[in-house]
């Protein structure tokens, strides 16, 4: 499903984007490496973006 919203398509890439970088670290390095916890802290406020952002969508979809 393409989103109209051009900032949710490209937090979306983002999302995307980081989350192999750490699949690819982990692996890499391991889980508890600290270029892989970082990555998921990133992807972490990615995710947390993506909710806010979502939430808002649907608070003015029901107006």
């Amino acid at each position: 499903m393409v989103q109209k919203d051009p900032a949710l398509n490209k937090l979306i890439t983002d999302i995307i984007m980081v989350k192999q970088e750490m699949i690819m670290l982990g692996m890499q390095y391991g889980l508890n490496d600290e270029r892989t916890v970082e990555c998921s802290q990133q992807l972490d406020d990615l995710l947390n973006k993506h909710s806010e952002m979502t939430q808002q969508e649907a608070c003015f979809m029901t107006m």
